[in-house]
């Protein structure tokens, strides 16, 4: 009787342990996730800050050739950084857009003035992953300022959705 009576009472501990032991793990693997996705998500939006606040010029991504169709979900905007050092002057131009879950960097060099046609730019680098959604992503060249909106989601579920505004010291083409 004794030894069936400590058989039970052990079980009912082991079940207890167990059963907290794993709430700890989970709690811990959620944790994890979320720390994923706020380190992913700063570094996006720090990483295209510090791009906007170094450019050369701000235009709307309207004005190459067909970035739209071919990008449609582009973030609206093309990053300008002109080297006045090199002869004859280098223009680098500098976008974003949203593939699957990810934010994919586009880049061209020119030596002309004129912008380039959508077909000059390439790289696609990854940027950040787990991206559900930028359309909230914003240009306002009236007013200088970009709005980054983005909504980021982990394959277990957690959510997160970050936002930074800019405002524009460099000159803005719209």
């Amino acid at each position: 009787m004794e030894v069936i009576l400590t058989l039970g009472i052990s079980s009912i501990i082991v079940v207890s342990i167990y059963s907290i032991m794993n709430y700890a793990f989970k709690i811990c693997d959620k944790g994890d996730n979320k720390d994923e996705l706020l380190l992913n998500g700063r570094y996006a939006i720090e990483f295209i800050k510090n791009e906007i606040k170094g450019s050369d010029m701000i235009i709307s991504s309207d004005k190459i050739e067909k970035l739209d169709l071919v990008f449609p979900t582009n973030i609206g905007f093309v990053i300008i950084f002109i080297d006045y050092e090199k002869d004859p002057i280098e223009y680098r131009y500098v976008t974003y857009y949203r593939k699957k879950d990810r934010i994919v960097r586009l880049a061209c060099t020119s030596i002309y003035e004129e912008y380039p046609p959508h077909s000059s730019f390439d790289g696609h680098n990854n940027l950040c992953e787990y991206v559900e959604d930028i359309n909230e992503t914003k240009f306002e060249p009236e007013q200088e300022m970009i709005y980054l909106s983005f909504k980021f989601k982990h394959p277990d579920g957690e959510e997160l959705i970050l936002k930074s505004d800019i405002y524009l010291r460099c000159p803005v083409d719209y």
